[in-house]
């Protein structure tokens, strides 16, 4: 696969800046996250390996991307693509809120807003609603007044605003049932400054390769769809990252990956069979060691020992920063590509380190938290694993004290998969 390289055929997006982001050359001594453009981009086009000719992707960057930073994903999405493909890496992305949306500021692709529109709330969010009218978000609706409130704010305002129906096909969550589906496609087709654009669901376990529940969420929802008279063409977009890898017949007009962007596994356990790359590293100094003797506990609540003569290391990341509590005594970095165990409880702004088998560390030296190596002990799977949890969470957690450094192109590997070109498409 060729580098990426920046897109010159229309002028480089850059969003709003973000308070965090950095070049990859400055505050080396600080804790922070590297964040791989051609990581993203190789997904991307692993994930478009897997969709037929003509199926559209939207990213999904909602949570500040997982925790990459939106700012610099977006712009990586945007701005950047190989030489097998037209234009931006992507043809949309989605967000969760309209606050998110905002954030972004303009974009050269459309953005879905995933929470739906209320009923009653234009007041209190007529400011956002406008701005996302004017910028053209897409935005959801779930329910027939909240259609006729936004119907009248774009009317006001002289712009047809794009929306969407998300339906309810299991998740109990936010989508509109479906016997109140006929209502809310008639609300919003009784709105001439509303233009129906797209239809979705959300699949609750599509990670599940064998659990049927997906196969009925899917029947459900062509039914519904087959049952509507829309007046023009919709986009139907359905699949998350597992719906992608798992589950072609999700796929529809297009699909939503999130996770599988920033190269985690749907299913939370990494495989060869879906070559993805992690995205994010990271990294802190190595503070200060210190020598203790055999005996010598350490930390609050003493629940470390020393079984021997030894050097820690204190590391300046903590629970404040998303390095988990749980991972007290439990979770390993690396120094100096050897691994280090936790010890002593984690803090809130520090965690203490056994140097017993990197006995060359010196302070000053790069300490990796979380490896962007999959199969590394210290990766996001195996601190998902300990702390019982997903690697979404793992991912989220890492906070705003963390500054995200963009790591740029570096020379490509041969084993990349090919991806036809495909031509945007407004969605």
């Amino acid at each position: 696969m060729n580098r990426p390289q920046r897109i010159m055929t229309r002028p480089a997006w850059t969003g709003r800046q973000g308070t965090g982001c950095m070049d990859a050359t400055t505050r080396r001594g600080e804790a922070h996250v590297t964040i791989s453009r051609d990581a993203i981009l190789h997904n991307v086009k692993v994930i478009r390996s897997r969709l037929r000719p003509g199926t559209r992707l939207c990213a999904v960057v909602k949570a500040d991307a997982y925790g990459h930073d939106a700012h610099i994903v977006a712009d990586t999405l945007c701005n950047f693509s190989y030489d097998a493909l037209e234009g931006p890496a992507v043809d949309a992305l989605a967000v969760a809120t309209l606050e998110e949306a905002d954030a972004l500021g303009p974009t050269p692709v459309p953005v879905h807003v995933l929470r739906p529109v209320e009923a009653g709330s234009i007041r209190d969010q007529r400011q956002m609603l406008l701005s996302a009218v004017r910028t053209g978000r897409v935005l959801t609706v779930v329910s027939a007044p909240a259609a006729a409130d936004l119907g009248r704010l774009a009317a006001a305002l002289g712009r047809p605003a794009a929306v969407q129906i998300m339906i309810d096909t299991g998740h109990a969550r936010e989508g509109a049932a479906p016997h109140d589906v006929p209502a809310v496609l008639a609300a919003v087709a009784a709105q001439p400054a509303l233009r129906l654009a797209a239809v979705c669901t959300h699949l609750v376990s599509s990670e599940q390769p064998d659990d049927p529940f997906t196969a009925h969420q899917l029947a459900m929802f062509r039914r519904i769809i087959d049952n509507l008279a829309p007046a023009a063409p919709l986009v139907r977009h359905v699949a998350n990252s597992g719906g992608v890898f798992l589950h072609p017949e999700s796929h529809f007009d297009m699909v939503r990956p999130g996770i599988s962007i920033y190269g985690i596994d749907p299913t939370g356990r990494p495989t060869a069979a879906r070559p993805l790359r992690p995205a994010m590293k990271w990294t802190a100094p190595l503070l200060m060691t210190r020598r203790v003797s055999r005996g010598q506990s350490v930390g609050y609540n003493r629940t470390w020992v020393a079984p021997r003569d030894t050097t820690l290391g204190l590391v300046g990341v903590g629970y404040a920063d998303g390095y988990m509590r749980c991972f007290s005594n439990r979770a390993v970095m690396i120094v100096r590509g050897r691994t280090a165990p936790v010890v002593g409880r984690v803090n809130m702004d520090y965690t203490t380190i056994d140097l017993h088998d990197v006995p060359d560390a010196v302070p000053g030296d790069q300490v990796t938290v979380m490896d962007s190596d999959p199969l590394s002990p210290a990766s996001v799977y195996a601190l998902a694993q300990l702390a019982d949890t997903i690697p979404y969470e793992i991912l989220c957690r890492i906070g705003p004290r963390m500054s995200r450094v963009v790591l740029e192109s570096q020379p490509a590997a041969a084993d990349e998969p090919e991806a036809p070109a495909q031509r945007r498409q407004a969605v």
